[in-house]
């Protein structure tokens, strides 16, 4: 079985931030560390390595050099190989743009399961898997605390809900899981695995490497645009007076009743294009849509 495991630095948001004269954070002045999800993804790949031995772990890090010691870390602590994807002109990027890229090296290296952090400490948008599993097409299961390998080949997992619900999930292999950090720290590698990581060569691929240009990425991003929210706007009501011999009271909550609505809600039933056009058609009538359009 062949693991993939998808791990990112971000900046130990327990620090506080240092800023410049001009109000700018002092980006060289902060602490970086492993994305503690990710950390729970590689624990839960080594838990699995150990009910079956066979299982291959790498870990796939995009990033430049000096983020090459989290592959080294892994490694020291049970996995059996890591790659590093860097290029230029990629610090920039967008969830889109790295789920496209990480896609194409998953599809290059091969593999049955592909295992990343939900969200990430800096942005926390939680896309990164749904829309890696969307360009391979595969299943993604989201907010998973614990998996296990069923021996009909399958992974049955447990999700996180809201409000301390839990949802157990059975997918097919391949599969692509997002794992929530676990209450228990990070645990830290030996020093002597993590002296003999040290000498390890790892990798490092770049788009040609890949087989994909950086035109095709700005490309894929264009296609996911990221706008200001905006609600839409109030809508005026014209109320007639309430009656002037009621008592204060009962104007009052007259007055009241006609500014308030009930919560409603509509089942939508059919094919898959009617149902995605009525909602598509709902929201663009109540202004959710509103951000999309182009100024006059």
């Amino acid at each position: 079985m062949k693991v993939l495991v998808l791990i990112k630095e971000v900046y130990d948001t327990k620090v506080p931030l240092e800023y410049d004269v001009t109000g700018g954070v002092k980006t060289d002045w902060n602490v970086s560390m492993l994305n503690p999800e990710d950390g729970s993804a590689i624990e839960a790949a080594l838990k699995l390595k150990e009910s079956i031995p066979e299982t291959r772990i790498t870990v796939v890090h995009l990033g430049p050099v000096s983020e090459e010691r989290y592959i080294r870390e892994s490694i020291a602590l049970g996995c059996d190989d890591g790659i590093r994807i860097w290029d230029g002109g990629l610090r920039d990027l967008h969830t889109r743009g790295k789920a496209s890229i990480l896609a194409r090296a998953a599809q290059t290296l091969t593999y049955d399961l592909i295992l990343t952090g939900t969200q990430s400490e800096d942005l926390g948008n939680a896309q990164l898997g749904i829309l890696l599993a969307s360009a391979l097409e595969i299943p993604c299961v989201t907010r998973v605390t614990t998996f296990e390998k069923t021996d009909d080949g399958a992974i049955d997992a447990v999700r996180k809900l809201s409000e301390g619900y839990r949802e157990r999930v059975k997918a097919l292999l391949p599969v692509v899981i997002t794992m929530e950090a676990n209450e228990e720290s990070y645990q830290c590698a030996a020093l002597p695995p993590l002296f003999e990581s040290m000498e390890r060569r790892i990798p490092c691929f770049d788009l040609s490497d890949l087989g994909i240009s950086a035109y095709e990425i700005r490309e894929k991003e264009s296609l996911l645009l990221y706008g200001p929210l905006r609600f839409p706007s109030c809508r005026l009501k014209h109320l007639p007076a309430p009656d002037s011999s009621l008592p204060a009271y009962e104007r009052r909550e007259m007055l009241l009743q006609g500014s308030m609505l009930r919560r409603e809600g509509k089942i939508v039933k059919g094919d898959e294009d009617s149902m995605v056009e009525e909602i598509f058609q709902t929201l663009l009538k109540h202004g959710w849509l509103n951000h999309l359009r182009k100024e006059d």
